[in-house]
């Protein structure tokens, strides 16, 4: 009984795992995405696994008291491997198109039935390797769940932290000003080069007429967490680590060895070092815990869910039941599901968006702060603006260009208050993408529209956007000639130095 109990714990824990994936090996990932303690996550992923396992077990062991046991192993035999397949999918290094899984699951099933028929002594050899893989899944249990106690244990930094001059009226600022926003996602290709007819971005249009545009930006990376670093430091980094006490090492491109990083490695401390203010509003990445240092005024935030419909602000009863239920949603709609979890994620997209955008306009309104750093969430997939209600959207259906709709209306109410500012004169603004629109990462998600399909044409464009104005510039310019992204480093440090930025 207590082998069968341990088990069924283990079965139910492969059930959830992609509830949970991310939690596992440390949750190094996600915990350098989350300003919030996971303890109630891990707890209530703890709690499905026991209760998955407990129903199960149950279930089983009421049926093995009648004449109906064996036909119930057999069951049990025919349908766990394909829906185990079926529920990790996503985990598999490759594509599996639809309709495999429910075709290798009637083969499997075809070929027990022959055992169970024609081949007894097969059959029973059948049913004692699944109980011998049964005792490895209890194991897989056993290691997850402790996995999942360690993780509750994290502690992040604290995701904020306020100058006297950001907090408190202070006088007019007197002083060159830089405004560095980097728009998540934000491709050259469909925001100028071959942009939607329908799609109008006028406040990008009205900047790129007053700036010089790069038209063929080379990319330094594919995934933000080693863009972003890049960028600050002025180095390509290759591979990152985040440990459980909330330090960050990076690997330097063609070099060896793992180097610390903080505030003081990055353009901040040298900002600083010019007696600029530094101030920064970001998504994502833990800008306050890692680069604090050397941050006047931080505030980042991320509330995106994570690989389960579970996020860090629900109560641990929710975080509980979202799973179970989804996991119910999956055997009765499939479509369905995937819908529900897609509209989950632009709930609680909008909800990141929201407080980064009131944070950010409100930091620039104080008009204190002279070097602003601003990562924003858009036009990163979840999508969660519609251009024909011209509103911010609640479910599953907009698309990319939705989003850059967005970005574009973000990007004119920002330019609004810096050219309201009476330091617009000596202002300098960096738009730009940290990698282009990554088509298949997102063209298998439910998330995924006619409209992407159309607007991507199943091309994958590395460039990102990149707009550079110069302080006092009233005329635009084209670079056209190959341009690393890793140079505007090197133009913002030119122009918190006092030098003509070179290009």
């Amino acid at each position: 009984m207590l082998k069968r109990f341990f088990q069924c714990i283990g079965l139910a824990s492969m059930i959830l795992v992609m509830n949970y994936g991310d939690l596992l090996g440390g949750g190094a990932d996600v915990r350098m995405h989350v300003p919030q303690r996971l303890t109630a996550i891990c707890m209530a992923q703890i709690a499905d696994v026991l209760l998955v396992g407990l129903v199960l077990f149950g279930v089983l062991e009421a049926l093995s008291r009648t004449r109906f046991y064996p036909w119930a192993k057999l069951v049990v035999a025919i349908v766990v491997p394909p829906y185990i397949i079926e529920r990790m999918r996503d985990l598999f290094p490759f594509d599996m198109r639809d309709g495999v899984v429910p075709l290798l699951g009637a083969i499997w099933a075809a070929m027990v039935l022959l055992l169970l028929l024609r081949f007894r002594r097969r059959y029973a050899n059948l049913l004692k390797l699944g109980d011998v893989a049964g005792v490895f899944l209890s194991m897989f249990a056993i290691c997850s769940i402790a996995q999942m106690l360690y993780v509750g244990l994290w502690k992040p930094f604290p995701n904020e932290h306020h100058a006297v001059w950001e907090t408190t009226a202070q006088p007019p600022r007197e002083h060159a000003r830089v405004v560095w926003i980097l728009f998540d996602e934000l491709s050259y290709n469909q925001v100028f080069e071959h942009r939607a007819r329908d799609l109008e971005l006028p406040n990008f249009d009205a900047l790129k007429a007053q700036s010089m545009v790069f038209t063929n930006v080379q990319p330094i990376g594919y995934k933000t967490v080693k863009i972003v670093p890049s960028l600050l430091i002025g180095h390509v980094v290759d591979d990152y680590r985040y440990t459980f006490d909330n330090s960050f090492f990076v690997h330097y491109a063609g070099a060896h060895g793992w180097k610390p990083v903080d505030g003081s490695t990055t353009i901040f401390a040298d900002a600083q070092e010019q007696q600029w203010r530094t101030a920064v509003v970001g998504w994502y990445n833990p800008y306050c815990t890692i680069y604090g240092d050397a941050i006047d005024d931080c505030y980042w935030n991320n509330l995106d869910k994570i690989d389960g419909p579970m996020a860090q602000k629900n109560s641990f009863w929710r975080n509980t039941y979202s799973p179970l239920a989804n996991v119910v949603r999956e055997l009765k709609a499939p479509a369905r599901a995937d819908r529900d979890a897609c509209t989950y994620d632009v709930r609680q997209r909008l909800k990141t968006h929201l407080d980064l955008q009131e944070h950010a306009f409100k930091l620039l309104e104080t008009d204190q702060a002279d070097f602003v750093y601003l990562h924003l969430s858009n036009p990163h997939s979840p999508n969660i603006w519609s251009r024909i209600k011209g509103d911010y959207t609640q479910f599953c259906g907009s698309s990319y260009l939705d989003n850059l709709a967005l970005a574009d209306r973000v990007l004119g109410e920002i330019m609004t208050r810096l050219q309201a500012s009476p330091r617009w004169k000596d202002t300098t603004v960096v738009v730009q993408g940290d990698h282009g629109w990554r088509v298949h990462l997102w063209d298998w998600m439910p998330a995924w529209t006619d409209e992407d399909d159309q607007a991507s044409n199943d091309d994958f464009d590395p460039r990102p956007a990149l707009i550079i104005h110069q302080a006092g510039q009233t005329q635009g310019q084209l670079v056209t000639q190959a341009w690393p992204l890793l140079g505007v480093h090197n133009v913002l440090e030119d122009v918190i130095n006092g030098k003509p930025p070179k290009y």
